[in-house]
């Protein structure tokens, strides 16, 4: 009997263990008053990415097979949050779409941190409050806040049930907000005044002194990968203070050189991206210099769209096609407007600023009418928002061409022009080709003057 006992004892123990180490966590829930099919959910990196359904009673329920325990974000329609998975969880998510923030809950196995995460931003956002009476205040009243928040959310760390282990990375998680809060404090406060704040000379040396080779913190804390871009350009900054010749690439082989983890130098090299344009007159020959500093293939990937599409959209490159629902009925192509000048507006009805280029845009459709000018107008909604584009192109009265592209970013025309932030302008002459892949924006100084000498061809006009 002895040993029976023992032998159960023992399959008992090894069951739970095979349990306790599953090679995948599970992810369920339910989502209240929403039409979305899908939820997204991926890492920071994109090296992970699924989509899991959302049946007509807003259940959903999918197997993951993770790559690293870590924050993954998670998006429903345009409403995003993140969530803390590692394989092993069986976690439940309860939400109400039309409270999205607020109404987030958590069960199951791995609750414990989520739900702790849930009630740690909503302690941070009412602390900070409105964004400008946090930072528009004096220099020491703005730390004193600063740190005062920093004690509270320590408390509610340590008041909180988790583990020693989820201790100490929402510890990190606490530390580097606290500076990347310190780092934002420059940029708020200008932004409301229009004037800098005056700063000591060591302000920034926690920054620049910050372990950039925490893999942990790149994998869970968004803090952290931002801070991480703050630091190298204050280290670029001084580094060029001293060598005004120092080549950018030189100064990132520098900080990269003793790094371990190679997600943080790829991170720091993508920095480097930006280098792919026209306005680099070296950009080719820096193009396999960026390459060889990479690890990751979906990063070598982007690198090289970022290369090709340079390439494809130089000036006078003829621009790619587009046939596009048009607000009137039918479609529109590019090439049925071949004749005219083209202005494209690029936007989307969830976009705000592009909605305050509006009035600026109308204005220069007026100026222009019956000049050999055609405005386009394309917006990059999803199916989702078709009727409120609809609804809201005759609302807006903007003018133009008003045409959907036909799958949004990932439409062709999109994709060819690296589309990513919007609002986006771009010129296009009388025969599609490209005056400007990034063309001024209609509110911009001198845009109905370049646009007049773009008709009588004089091109001396400065943006």
């Amino acid at each position: 009997m002895k040993h029976l006992i023992l032998l159960c004892v023992f399959f008992t123990t090894l069951l739970s263990c095979s349990q306790n180490e599953k090679p995948y966590a599970v992810l369920s829930g339910n989502i209240k008053n929403t039409t979305e099919t899908i939820l997204e959910i991926g890492n920071s990196g994109r090296s992970y990415q699924k989509q899991i359904t959302i049946d007509s009673n807003g259940n959903f329920r999918d197997t993951l097979y993770l790559e690293n325990p870590g924050s993954y974000f998670y998006q429903i329609g345009r409403s995003y949050s993140t969530v803390f998975l590692k394989n092993g969880y069986d976690l439940r998510l309860n939400l109400d779409a039309n409270d999205f923030y607020k109404s987030v809950k958590y069960s199951g196995k791995g609750n414990e941190v989520n739900n702790y995460n849930v009630a740690r931003s909503t302690l941070k956002n009412k602390l900070v409050g409105d964004a400008k009476t946090f930072f528009v205040v004096p220099l020491d009243d703005f730390l004193r806040k600063v740190e005062k928040n920093r004690d509270a959310l320590l408390t509610l760390l340590e008041e909180s049930n988790l583990s020693e282990e989820d201790k100490k990375l929402q510890l990190k998680i606490i530390e580097y907000d606290y500076l990347l809060t310190i780092n934002n404090y420059d940029k708020f406060y200008a932004y409301h005044t229009k004037e800098h704040p005056e700063l000591p000379v060591d302000y920034y040396d926690p920054i620049k002194e910050m372990n950039m080779d925490d893999e942990e913190a790149f994998n869970n804390i968004q803090s952290y990968r931002n801070l991480i871009t703050e630091s190298w350009r204050l280290h670029l900054k001084d580094a060029q203070a001293k060598d005004p010749n120092l080549s950018v690439i030189s100064h990132v082989e520098s900080q990269i050189k003793d790094l371990k983890s190679t997600k943080i130098k790829d991170l720091i090299v993508s920095m480097l991206f930006k280098e792919m344009t026209v306005k680099n007159k070296n950009y080719e020959t820096d193009y396999p210099k960026i390459m060889a500093l990479l690890s990751d293939e979906q990063m070598k990937e982007k690198l090289t769209k970022r290369y090709e599409t340079v390439n494809y959209t130089k000036p006078e490159m003829s621009a790619p096609d587009f046939n596009y629902e048009n607000h009137n009925g039918g479609k529109t192509s590019l090439k049925d407007l071949k004749g005219k000048l083209v202005y494209i507006e690029i936007w989307a009805t969830w976009c705000g600023p592009c909605i305050k280029e509006f009035p600026a845009l109308t204005q220069l459709i007026k100026d222009f009418k019956g000049k050999n000018i055609a405005f386009v107008n394309i917006s990059i909604d999803s199916k989702n928002d078709y009727e409120k584009w609809k609804k809201m192109v005759p609302e807006t009265n903007v003018g133009g061409i008003q045409l959907m592209a036909d799958n949004g970013l990932k439409s062709d025309f999109m994709k060819a022009f690296s589309v990513g932030l919007i609002p986006r302008s771009i010129l296009l002459d009388e025969e599609g080709k490209i005056i400007l892949e990034k063309a001024p924006r209609p509110s911009a100084k001198n845009t109905k003057e370049y646009l007049d000498s773009i008709l009588k061809r004089k091109t001396n006009t400065k943006l």
